[in-house]
């Protein structure tokens, strides 16, 4: 095969010529049906046993991180420009779903991301989901207050909280810190979403968790948006 010339193509079906992004995109359909197939009939405690060695796998992953990172912290952010839906009225909307740091409607959370994977019957708010290539078991619990060098990272050009967070492992050892906030704009909202890691996290890591960050909060936008109408 010449690398120069790559293989494509078209798909003719139902009357009609599809190229290979329509192909994608039945794919991803099917790939989140697929998804929201299994997590409901393996959920709960039968998708942590399944993935038990490998939440266990994670947990020793980012202990080593904290012990490395020296109480230094990096972020991972996403920012978003928002058209038709306002940032107090996304802030509404979080908020009536996970003001308590764990979602009222649990299909809104788990199918927000493919890599969210269950979470844990026994805590009160928490998920099992990819985090630095591994899977990592968390508690969600809101942050009244928050360490000094992770509130640096709030940015007083958005005024509107959507959640501050503080992520432990199943230990009670906190490994992370979510600053979720927006502002309203004349056409709809600026929203800037973070996650704030231990300063040894790897730049894959960071930049993984970004692309997390759009796919999860682009759901959550548009589940918003659903809402309001």
């Amino acid at each position: 095969m010449n690398a120069r010339n790559p293989v494509t193509v078209e798909v003719r079906t139902m009357g009609r010529t599809a190229d290979e992004s329509v192909v994608d995109q039945w794919e991803l359909k099917a790939a989140r049906r697929a998804m929201r197939n299994l997590k409901a009939v393996a959920g709960g405690q039968v998708m942590m046993d399944l993935l038990a060695d490998q939440i266990e796998a994670g947990d020793r992953f980012h202990h080593d991180l904290i012990a490395a990172s020296g109480g230094g912290y990096r972020e991972s952010r996403t920012a978003f420009a928002v058209r038709g839906l306002g940032g107090t009225e996304l802030a509404e909307w979080f908020q009536g779903q996970a003001a308590t740091g764990r979602f009222q409607d649990k299909a809104l959370l788990l199918n927000a991301h493919p890599e969210h994977y269950v979470e844990p019957p026994q805590y009160p708010g928490g998920m099992v989901e990819t985090i630095g290539g591994h899977l990592t078991r968390f508690r969600v619990s809101v942050a009244g207050e928050l360490p000094a060098p992770v509130a640096a990272y709030l940015d007083p050009a958005y005024p509107v909280t959507l959640m501050n967070a503080e992520l432990t492992l199943d230990d009670g050892t906190p490994f992370a810190y979510c600053l979720h906030q927006a502002r309203d704009t004349e056409t709809g909202a600026d929203v800037v979403v973070r996650v704030v890691y231990p300063a040894a996290a790897p730049d894959s890591m960071i930049e993984g968790h970004c692309e997390h960050l759009a796919i999860e909060f682009r759901s959550w936008i548009r589940n918003a948006a659903a809402a309001k109408r």
